[in-house]
């Protein structure tokens, strides 16, 4: 079974690592010289049975490959996750030798890994896609010597595998931040958002930014006091990477739905682009899409600085430094780490509103710059108060009561009655928010009554068919 650790026992696991991977490190670069990373012949390195017998704290060399679904261009998810791994390469310096694997489809990806494993030896893969989960449960098993590092994907889909470990960058609560800022500058009440897919990890990001949107217009009371809010959500669009699908799904809800604020799952700019275009406004998504499209396009900018209301950002660096130098220590543990805000900080408490890091770069997950040329100052007020409580969880989106619909996965249509979802007085937790109730194992047993995040929250009008 996966060792699990409370949050603030996960944190202080964190600051173990590092301490013990800055000895480590530290003695290691004293007495040997570091191959040239990413590119060239593979250096020689320990076996992974020299490694598990090290003694913790002596650094070892080791190698890394991460596979990548999209493009490391795409400016979005990918991209953010090549910019982490740049960042463990630096911070590890000359033990950690790192490789990638780019625009690997998700049905491609048990070959594609497992031909780079037979051509080079590394001690690590990075899967970061959702979809590779099949590709990992198959590879863990036939290179037993490799350890798996699978983002996005739930734990308990490689309890039986004790060399895979599960990692992500958790975006719910900023997502609701997004909603706040959505409902307080919204002028025709109509928000929107264009997903990807309607995995668990999405529905809970829309249903987040949902009740944002309802928060936001209730504080600037708009909107009847936030109850006319609604949040047009479009069919999925079954890729991760689909510019043009995504930049025409934006353009339908501006065009025949009236939205004026646009979220996204994909991973490009075109939405943000869109809806600048249109003269709406938008959010960055994992990447500072912004400093993007200031550098790539000044003709633009004011048109672009207008539009970009905030964002979810994601920095990868630490969540890459610290699995990997506890590989590189001796000291791996099998563990989920589920990263959200306040996690990888220097401070790791709330802080007054006036002194709040809400829109600066902290942590592996954070609020892009605030645009308070737009946000009303109350509204980012309340941002930056509520960010602060998320950090000691004293503000969580998902408690009750909240009423939704129960929805097809596959197309999001709806296919159930408005009801309670989460009862008044309950506050949903990590299981709850990943998929599945407490008490269930949704991934050996398929049951209706388990499954928690297969509906939209009842101001989302869905417009799958």
């Amino acid at each position: 079974m996966a060792e699990r650790t409370t949050r603030r026992g996960f944190l202080k696991l964190a600051a173990a690592a590092v301490v013990a991977a800055a000895a480590g490190v530290g003695g290691y670069l004293a007495t040997r010289g570091g191959g040239q990373p990413g590119t060239g012949s593979p250096t020689p390195v320990e076996t992974a049975a020299e490694q598990a017998t090290a003694a913790p704290g002596a650094a070892r060399r080791i190698r890394a490959l991460w596979v990548y679904v999209g493009p490391i261009g795409d400016y979005g998810w990918t991209h953010a996750h090549d910019v982490g791994r740049r960042e463990a390469e630096k911070a590890l310096g000359g033990i950690l030798e790192t490789r990638y694997l780019e625009k690997v489809s998700e049905d491609q990806a048990y070959q594609a890994i497992k031909q780079a494993l037979e051509a080079e030896r590394f001690d690590a893969v990075f899967a970061t896609s959702y979809g590779f989960m099949d590709a990992v449960r198959r590879l863990a098993r036939e290179y037993p010597q490799v350890r798996f590092y699978h983002c996005s994907g739930p734990w308990e889909a490689f309890r039986d595998l004790p060399n895979v470990s599960t990692y992500f960058a958790e975006f719910y609560q900023l997502y609701y931040l997004n909603g706040v800022a959505a409902g307080a500058v919204t002028e025709t009440c109509k928000v929107g958002y264009v997903p990807a897919f309607l995995i668990p990890e999405v529905v809970r990001h829309i249903n987040a930014y949902a009740l944002g949107a309802v928060h936001g217009a209730r504080l600037m009371g708009k909107c009847g006091n936030g109850e006319k809010i609604e949040v047009y959500v479009t069919a999925p669009l079954l890729s991760w990477f689909a510019p043009d699908k995504a930049r025409q799904a934006a353009l339908t809800l501006i065009d025949n739905y009236n939205v004026d604020v646009l979220a996204f799952t994909e991973d490009s700019t075109a939405v943000l682009e869109a809806a600048a275009e249109k003269g709406v406004y938008s959010f960055s998504h994992y990447s500072n899409m912004l400093d993007y499209l200031l550098k790539s396009k000044p003709e633009a900018r004011e048109r672009y600085e207008r539009s970009h209301l905030t964002g979810q950002l994601a920095d990868w660096g630490p969540i890459y430094t610290y699995l990997l130098s506890k590989l590189a220590t001796g000291t791996y543990v099998k563990e989920d780490v589920w990263a959200r805000i306040g996690d990888f900080t220097p401070i790791r408490w709330r802080r007054p509103v006036a002194e709040s890091t809400a829109g600066e770069r902290e942590g592996a997950v954070y609020l892009a710059p605030l645009n308070t040329k737009v946000i009303p100052a109350k509204a980012v007020e309340e941002i930056k108060r509520l960010y602060e409580d998320m950090k000691e969880l004293l503000f969580e989106p998902f408690t009750g009561p909240v009423r939704g619909y129960r929805i097809d996965p596959a197309t999001g249509r709806q296919v159930g009655d408005v009801e309670t979802i989460i009862p008044e007085g309950v506050r949903w937790g990590r299981n709850e928010l990943w998929g599945c109730r407490t008490g269930c194992d949704c991934f050996t047993q398929k049951r209706p009554e388990c499954e928690t995040m297969n509906w939209f929250y009842e101001k989302i009008v869905t417009l799958a068919k």
